[in-house]
């Protein structure tokens, strides 16, 4: 019961945070699809009886990772047409920084779920 306890307060600091900055800056559903496609890719690969939660949460970091340098390499090439344009790059890195963030709120939350044997 205690680490759901954590688990609410973690959440509740990070909440907080993300609504005095705006919760709006935190949403892109393309990002979201990748680290949630991702984690259950890995969690289907590698998991085990009974650690399939926890794989997921291992596997959503993963391709929060993945899917900040997939971010940073396509706008770094240009494929936004925003190179040198900070008005531009602001906003795409911001959005390349989303997937880093999702993957490790996933991991917390699948913290919550793993097996506690």
């Amino acid at each position: 019961m205690t680490h759901y306890l954590g688990i609410a307060i973690c959440l509740f600091i990070v909440g907080g945070a993300l609504f005095q900055i705006g919760p709006h800056l935190y949403m892109d559903i393309n990002s979201l699809l990748f680290v949630l496609g991702g984690g259950v890719g890995y969690a289907l690969i590698t998991g085990g009886k009974g650690r399939h939660v926890t794989q997921f949460g291992t596997g959503a970091v993963y391709f929060g990772w993945l899917g900040t340098l997939v971010g940073l390499i396509a706008m770094a090439a240009g494929a936004f047409d925003n190179w040198g344009d900070l008005d531009r790059m602001g906003p795409a890195l911001a959005v390349a920084m989303l997937t880093l963030f999702y993957g490790y709120m996933v991991k917390l939350i699948s913290l919550a779920f793993a097996d506690r044997s």
